[in-house]
């Protein structure tokens, strides 16, 4: 559980830098044209730390989920990952929503609360869904905007894209954290 609390808390610090403007300059001026790929290494270390914490973590039941829990996530995580595909197309969702990529971590943490009542689940979603909050608050607070470059067709392509992407995630869902989003059975 260690590891899984110390990779959410280095992901917090690590993506907070991007909710205060003087912090990402100062990074920025820092590394110069190094600033985006070393952003993504740094960034990336937290993540590894995350799945391994998720896998090695023992199950310890907290609180019970409701039986629609599992509904209310796989709609929430669709949420979420429009809200992504919204952060990386330059349309006019994205300037609406302004700071789309924290909140589609609000959306993929809540419906993951929903559907997990276990400690671990508590650790990741419930760490990153306060990440995410602080995230949201403090962009907000200073007055952080995505690019004004807003480009023809990039929120159909964004709607497009998401559906896209929670299909190929709920299929590899299982190889992340060894729970398969859909069990058929005959």
């Amino acid at each position: 559980m260690i590891l899984l609390a110390l990779g959410v808390a280095l992901f917090a610090v690590c993506h907070l830098t991007l909710a205060l403007p003087e912090a990402k300059e100062a990074l920025r001026r820092r590394f110069g044209k190094f600033h985006g790929p070393g952003f993504g290494v740094v960034s990336a270390l937290p993540l590894i730390l995350i799945v391994l914490g998720w896998r090695g973590a023992p199950v310890e039941i907290i609180y019970e989920t409701p039986s629609w829990g599992r509904t209310v996530t796989f709609v929430l995580v669709l949420f979420a990952f429009l809200c992504l595909a919204i952060f990386l197309f330059r349309g006019n969702l994205r300037q609406k929503l302004r700071l789309p990529l924290a909140w589609g971590v609000v959306f993929w943490s809540v419906g993951h609360l929903f559907a997990n009542g276990d400690l671990a689940s508590l650790i990741l979603f419930g760490g990153m869904l306060l990440y995410a909050l602080a995230h949201l608050g403090l962009g907000y607070a200073n007055g952080v905007r995505p690019s004004p470059d807003i480009r023809q067709g990039h929120d159909a392509i964004s709607i497009i894209m998401g559906v896209a992407l929670y299909g190929v995630f709920a299929q590899l869902h299982p190889l992340f954290t060894g729970v398969p989003v859909v069990t058929l059975t005959l």
